[in-house]
């Protein structure tokens, strides 16, 4: 599927550290027809964003070296200081399902929220509605 608007692919940044977790993502992501590149840590997810174009990026909370939290602020605060008119959608993905969780996601600058384990439908759905 390409983008409307510029006819280039859709990219999606996966910000995952597992490895099973970063396969199941990836398959649905690819079923879509979108492309997807990985990140294996919140540091490694800010610096390929500041690197490449993506129309979405899908972000683990708990991460080492820089946490899912951690990495969204900084791509907030990176799109505030360049005065992007442009706003990536950011989806947590993450096992903390917690209201405070979700919470925290969204004061960091998240878009929405997923809790793992889910089924592919439900990440086809969260993407779709950021993707149109």
């Amino acid at each position: 599927m390409e983008n409307k608007a510029n006819t280039q692919p859709i990219r999606v940044l996966l910000v995952e550290d597992n490895e099973l977790n970063q396969k199941f993502a990836t398959a649905v992501v690819k079923r879509l027809g979108f492309q997807i590149e990985l990140a294996e840590n919140g540091a490694i997810g800010v610096q390929k964003y500041l690197d490449a174009k993506f129309d979405l990026i899908l972000m683990d909370i708990q991460m080492p070296v820089m946490n899912g939290l951690e990495a969204t602020i900084a791509i907030r605060k990176h799109e505030e200081e360049r005065g992007l008119n442009e706003h990536i959608p950011i989806i947590a993905v993450t096992a903390f399902a917690m209201e405070h969780d979700k919470r925290n996601c969204m004061d960091a600058g998240m878009d929405d929220f997923l809790t793992k384990p889910y089924k592919p439908i439900e990440l086809e759905q969260k993407i779709k509605k950021y993707i149109k």
